[in-house]
C-alpha cells in the first residue's frame, strides 16, 4: 500500500546545509542552508556537543550561495536570479549590512578561494566566453579588484596560493580529463607552465592543493597511474608520488590552513569518503592517519550553485568542519575535534516531520556489461508489503557525464522509494571515482557504450533480482543524466514503462551551438566538436531517432538554463508530439539548470509521481 500524497510530499521539504567556513579569530561558521526554501547564507556558534541556534544572514528571493569569511570577519557570498548563474557578489558586514559588490547582471561571478590577504574569483566581464581571473585584496571596501589574467583556450582557476600571496597556482581546465598547473606572479604576469612537460601515454588531471614550501606543491595526479593520488611537484618542474596507505583510492577533496603542517585530505571509496590526515614535506609523509567519520557516508560538495567548500579547518588548528551525509542521513555540517577525539553536529536540518527509521539505506551491487566491464550500481528498495512480481523500479542515471552517484541524502531518492518505486542507480562507464580508464570508456565515438551499460542493467535486473519487477522499469536523469533517459529510450525502446528527463540533451548539434560560450570548449572534449565530430554527434542524438520511443515520456526544464538551453527540452517535445507519442512538458519561468527552489520541486516531483502511479 502506497503512502498519502501529503507523506509523500515531506520527502520533498527534508533540508540540507553544508559548505563551512570558519570564522577567522572565534569558534563560529558561516553555511548555506536551504531552510527558507532556497539556500540562503546562515552562520552560528561552534559549541561542543551542542547544535546552537543558526542566524540567517541572507534573505533573497533567489538563491545565496558558497560563503566564505574573510580575514578581517566580512563575509563574501554568490548569489544569481531565476537560476541563471549570472552570480554576483555581495558583502555581509560586521555590522549585519549587506553589499552588493558587482551588480552586472550580464556577468558571472565565481570564487575560487579566499586567503588572508586577498579574495580570488573568475568573472566574464571583458569577453562573455572566457572567465578571467581577479585579486580583490581585503578589506574590499578599501580597494578595488584586480585583472590578474586573461586565460587562452582554457577555463582557468586559482587553484593555490602562497602564504604570502607572491605566488598563484593556476589550474587550466581543457576538459574534465585533462588539466594543467602553471604557477603565475601576479605582481609582474610572469607565468611559468609547470605540468605540460610532464607527460605520459595520455593527457592527466592535475589539481595542486597547497604550497609545501617556497619550492614546491602538494598536488593530485594521475601521472602515470590509473587513479589520482598524491604527490609533490616542485616549481622546476619536477613531479614525485607520494606513498601512503590510501594509495589507489581516488583522492577527492583537501584542505589546510598556511600555519599548519597538517593537510586533510579525503578519497573516493567505491562512493564512500574516507578522511586522513597527515604531514605532507617534499620528502614523504609522516604521521599519516585515516580519521573515524560518525557515519559511514560522503563528504560532499557541491559548486557554485550551492557550495564549492565542503570542509574547513578552523584558525586553531583543534576543529575540523565537514559537510557529512549518507543515503539516510541528511546533509549537516559535523565537528570533528581534533584533540578530544569526539564528533558533533553543529547543524540540525529539518526532516519535515518524518521518521528516519523510514528512509531506504543504499546497497552496493554491480554487474558485467556487454564486454564483461564491472559496473557498480545502489539500489533502495521500499519497506512493507512486496508486490507478488517485485516492486517497480525507477533507474537514475547521474549526470555529467564525469560524476558520481554516491550514497550521500537524496531526497528525490526517498520520495519515490517512500512512494513504493525501487530506485536503481548505476555508475555507467565514464563515471568518475574509479579511475581514469574507466572515466575514459564513454568519449566521443564510444557515447553509446554508456547507455548499453543501462541496457545490460536492465537485463541483469530482470533475470536476478526477484525483489524488482523487470517489465515496470522507468528511466530518470537530470542533465546529461536526461539525454541518458531519451538515448535509452530510442536505443532500447522495450525496456521502459515510461521516461522522466529533466534538462536533457536532445540533439548534442544544437546543445554545443547555443550552450553557453564560455562551456562549449570544455563540453566539446567530451562529446567531440562541431568541427571534427559532426557525424558522430548527429548519430547519437535522440532527436534524429523519436521515432522509436514507444513509452511516454515527461520532460522538465528550466526556462534560464545556461547550460542546456530550453531549446533541447522544447525540440524533442515538439518532435514527439508530432509523432503522437505520449509526452509532458513543464516548465519553470525561475528556475535554471535543475530545480534549486522547494515550491518548485514539491509541484515537478509531485505531478511526475501522480504520472507514473497512471502508467506504471
Amino acid at each position: 500500500m502506497k503512502p498519502k500524497p501529503d507523506r509523500v510530499e515531506s520527502y520533498l521539504e527534508i533540508e540540507t546545509a553544508g559548505g563551512p567556513s570558519w570564522h577567522p579569530r572565534n569558534s563560529s561558521i558561516v553555511y548555506v542552508a536551504n531552510a527558507p526554501g532556497s539556500f540562503q547564507i546562515h552562520k552560528t556558534t561552534v559549541e561542543m556537543n551542542i547544535v546552537a541556534e543558526p542566524t540567517i544572514v541572507t534573505f533573497e528571493e533567489d538563491r545565496c550561495t558558497d560563503p566564505r569569511f574573510l580575514s578581517d570577519e566580512s563575509i563574501v557570498f554568490t548569489r544569481d536570479r531565476g537560476g541563471n548563474e549570472n552570480f554576483q557578489l555581495g558583502s555581509i558586514g560586521m555590522d549585519g549590512e549587506l553589499t552588493w559588490l558587482t551588480q552586472d547582471m550580464d556577468a558571472k561571478h565565481r570564487i575560487n578561494l579566499a586567503t588572508e590577504y586577498g579574495l580570488y574569483y573568475m568573472a566574464n566581464i571583458e569577453d562573455k566566453a572566457r572567465l578571467d581571473l581577479y585579486r580583490w585584496r581585503i578589506p574590499l571596501s578599501d580597494h578595488e579588484p584586480e585583472l590578474i589574467y586573461r586565460p587562452s583556450g582554457s577555463l582557468t582557476a586559482v587553484s593555490a596560493v602562497s602564504p604570502d600571496d607572491s605566488k598563484l597556482v593556476l589550474q587550466h581546465f581543457f576538459g574534465n580529463n585533462h588539466q594543467e598547473l602553471a604557477l603565475l606572479e601576479p605582481e609582474t604576469g610572469n607565468t611559468i607552465e609547470l605540468t605540460n612537460e610532464l607527460k605520459s601515454s595520455r593527457t592527466c588531471r592535475w589539481s595542486a592543493l597547497r604550497f609545501l614550501d617556497n619550492e614546491h606543491l602538494l598536488v593530485a595526479s594521475d601521472l602515470n597511474s590509473d587513479t589520482k593520488g598524491l604527490g609533490v611537484l616542485s616549481l622546476a618542474c619536477e613531479y614525485s608520488p607520494l606513498e601512503y596507505p590510501m594509495m589507489g583510492l581516488e583522492f577527492s577533496m583537501s584542505t589546510h590552513i598556511n600555519d599548519s603542517a597538517k593537510t586533510f585530505v579525503v578519497f573516493n571509496e567505491e562512493g564512500y569518503s574516507s578522511l586522513c590526515m597527515g604531514e605532507f614535506k617534499p620528502s614523504g609523509v609522516d604521521g599519516f592517519r585515516e580519521l573515524d567519520l560518525p557515519m559511514k557516508g560522503v563528504i560532499t560538495i557541491g559548486d557554485s550553485r550551492s557550495f564549492s567548500k565542503s570542509m574547513d579547518l578552523s584558525e586553531n588548528e583543534k576543529q575540523l568542519a565537514i559537510t557529512l551525509a549518507s543515503a539516510t542521513g541528511p546533509s549537516n555540517i559535523w565537528i570533528l575535534d581534533l584533540a578530544e577525539g569526539i564528533s558533533w553536529k553543529a547543524t540540525e536540518v529539518s526532516i519535515a516531520g518524518l521518521d528516519p527509521a523510514d528512509f531506504s539505506d543504499a546497497t552496493l551491487w554491480d554487474f558485467k556489461s556487454f564486454d564483461d566491464l564491472r559496473v557498480p550500481y545502489f539500489r533502495y528498495l521500499p519497506t512493507g508489503s512486496q508486490p507478488s512480481k517485485g516492486w517497480p523500479a525507477i533507474f537514475m542515471i547521474h549526470g555529467g557525464p564525469e560524476s558520481q552517484i554516491r550514497p550521500d541524502f537524496n531526497p528525490v531518492i526517498q520520495f519515490f522509494v517512500s512512494a513504493g518505486y525501487a530506485v536503481v542507480a548505476p555508475n555507467i562507464r565514464g563515471s568518475t571515482g574509479y579511475g581514469r580508464t574507466y572515466l575514459d570508456l564513454d568519449n566521443v565515438e564510444k557515447r553509446l557504450d554508456s547507455i548499453m551499460d543501462i541496457r545490460e542493467l536492465a537485463f541483469h535486473i530482470k533475470q536476478n533480482d526477484t525483489e524488482i519487477d523487470g517489465d515496470r522499469l522507468v528511466i530518470y536523469g537530470v542533465s546529461y543524466g536526461g539525454f541518458s533517459v531519451l538515448s535509452a529510450m530510442t536505443e532500447h525502446p522495450d525496456l521502459w514503462k515510461a521516461g522522466v528527463d529533466i534538462v536533457g540533451i536532445s540533439n548534442f548539434v544544437t546543445f554545443l551551438q547555443n550552450t553557453a560560450s564560455w562551456r562549449r570548449g570544455l563540453r566539446e572534449v567530451e562529446y567531440g566538436s562541431l568541427e571534427n565530430a559532426f557525424d558522430t554527434l548527429m548519430r547519437i542524438s535522440p532527436i534524429h531517432k523519436v521515432d522509436r520511443i514507444s513509452a511516454p515520456l515527461f520532460i522538465i526544464q528550466g526556462d534560464n538554463d545556461e547550460r542546456v538551453p530550453l531549446s533541447e527540452s522544447v525540440q524533442i517535445y515538439e518532435k514527439l508530439k508530432e509523432k503522437g507519442i505520449p509526452v509532458r512538458l513543464l516548465r519553470f519561468a525561475d528556475e535554471g539548470h535543475g530545480l534549486a527552489k522547494r515550491k518548485n520541486r514539491v509541484e515537478a516531483y509531485t505531478k511526475v509521481l501522480e504520472w507514473l502511479n497512471e502508467i506504471v
